[in-house]
């Protein structure tokens, strides 16, 4: 039984791993495509910017470079996600911490930030409005996926007992499908975000503001639950991951990408090594972290 586990495992993993390089592959070619058309790039001056939640801003901007920084940000991200997805499936080869799968979850999701590049080649094309919401819903269900990725990984931190991870991904993939197809777009505005503006902003902000919360009050909970205060570090770890998925999303200002990829970065370095550190504690005292005694 351990094999067959590990070996739908494997094959879930190359599978996401594929379409994560895919994915990066067509954004890299849209980034080339703008680069080789700078009127195309020009479409997007006017377009208003949505840095943070509810706040919008039309002020006109000295250039529309802000498309290319973007899309490069989108491929900076996939390729950090992708790595630390990889070092995540090995250390979970080694010390077969249950969070480490669903971490794993979360750092696939932002592959879908590489979608920013066909949303925006559809609007300076004119393409079909229709299939550039598509992709917008589709990376708001990676932003679900990745939350609630984050959640069960918090939630086995404090002894969640169930093992079954292949059901809990697809229950994860199932409710943020449910959730993106839900939400109404406002299909007369297109953001510099290179995204549609949500109806219901507020509502996909509630529940955001909720999931995350939890996320990081279950993996800090684990310091009272378990008795080890290397719990915060997770739990920092796990807000730095926050941080930079928002920053990643909403800026479009080479600073703030950067500093988002820079705290994505952090973030991962801190949740993985802190991972390594509380099972080889684990494994010294015959107890794996979240595993059943």
């Amino acid at each position: 039984m351990p094999v067959m586990r590990f070996t739908a495992g494997t094959v879930a993993f190359s599978i996401a791993a594929v379409g994560m390089t895919l994915l990066a592959a067509a954004a890299a070619m849209a980034l080339a495509f703008f680069i080789a058309r700078p009127g195309a790039v020009d479409l997007f001056r006017a377009l208003p910017d949505n840095p943070w939640w509810f706040m919008y801003r039309e002020a006109p901007r000295a250039t529309a470079l802000e498309v290319l920084w973007r899309i490069g940000a989108a491929l900076a991200t996939a390729a950090i996600a992708a790595a630390a997805a990889f070092r995540s499936f090995v250390l979970f080869r080694k010390v077969p911490s249950p969070v480490l799968p669903f971490l794993t979850v979360f750092f696939f999701s932002l592959g879908l930030e590489c979608l920013r590049a066909g949303t925006a080649y559809l609007y300076a094309a004119d393409g079909s409005i229709e299939a550039g919401i598509v992709l917008t819903r589709i990376m708001y269900w990676g932003r679900f996926v990745g939350l609630l990725g984050l959640l069960c990984g918090g939630l086995f931190c404090i002894e969640l007992k169930y093992r079954n991870y292949g059901v809990l991904t697809g229950v994860i993939f199932l409710v943020s499908f449910a959730m993106a197809a839900y939400i109404p777009v406002d299909r007369t505005m297109f953001l510099a975000q290179l995204t549609w503006k949500l109806g219901d902003e507020q509502g996909v902000w509630f529940v955001n503001l909720v999931i995350g919360t939890l996320a990081v009050a279950t993996s800090a909970g684990a310091t009272l639950a378990r008795r080890d205060r290397r719990f915060i570090w997770l739990a920092a770890g796990i807000i730095l991951l926050l941080l930079s998925r928002e920053l990643l999303f909403f800026a479009v200002e080479p600073v703030k990408l950067g500093c988002g990829l820079l705290s994505f970065l952090g973030g991962v370095v801190i949740c993985l090594r802190t991972l390594l550190a509380l099972q080889q504690q684990g494994k010294e005292s015959n107890t794996e972290p979240g595993a059943p005694t």
